[in-house]
């Protein structure tokens, strides 16, 4: 019975010991000054680090020669408006950076403003899921949703598409043209057909960067 109970103990310590390792680090929040604003996804905190907000992609502002695409510049201005000299929480998910060394978070204000879904909800971001970064992406997707019914920002003239169909994936996320090899190899099980660009971004997924549909 006494060998029982040690090892009822052992599993219950261990349990513990994981949570603490794997969850907690997670799950925890922390708090900052944002210093400078990027764009209108991108932000450095006064600390040093440069924090790309998930779940969420904005359209690129001019860098490089290259334009600012459409509605780049309110993203960013309602992005600084927010955040820039303001103290904000920032909560990350499983997958904490990108291959940029950019810290993926979330991001909220005191008052409990979700940042990232402030910029959705005004039309100027689009859901942008990233598995296993996957804990607001039905929030985001409620705002978009709404967001494209209001016909809001981005949504105002938005871009059916032209090709004849769309082929999604739903486990990458990503909706690709019917001539893409990365959309060809999607699985059956992970497989669906859009009629045009709007039904997959109803959905919550986004542009496949190779082929850009």
């Amino acid at each position: 019975m006494r060998d029982k109970r040690k090892k009822v103990c052992l599993v219950v310590c261990l349990l513990v010991l994981w949570a603490h390792l794997f969850i907690a680090p997670v799950l925890a929040d922390m708090v900052a000054t944002v210093a400078w604003v990027f764009d209108g996804d991108t932000i450095k905190l006064s600390n040093g680090t440069k924090i790309r907000y998930a779940g969420i992609n904005t359209p690129e502002v001019a860098h490089d020669g290259q334009p600012a695409q459409p509605l780049a510049d309110e993203a960013y201005l309602l992005n600084r408006r927010l955040t820039r000299g303001r103290q904000v929480r920032i909560q990350v998910d499983k997958e904490k950076y990108d291959q940029y060394g950019r810290m993926l978070a979330y991001v909220f204000l005191p008052g409990g403003t979700f940042v990232n879904g402030a910029l959705v909800e005004k039309g100027l971001a689009m859901v942008y899921t990233t598995p296993p970064n996957v804990r607001y992406d039905q929030d985001l997707l409620t705002l978009q949703r709404r967001a494209m019914r209001e016909r809001v920002g981005l949504w105002a003239s938005a871009d059916p598409g032209k090709e004849p169909f769309y082929i999604g994936n739903t486990r990458s996320r990503r909706f690709h043209g019917p001539s893409c090899h990365l959309g060809q190899k999607t699985g059956r099980r992970n497989k669906v057909v859009y009629r045009n660009r709007l039904e997959a971004f109803y959905d919550g997924l986004s542009p496949c960067k190779k082929c850009n549909p």
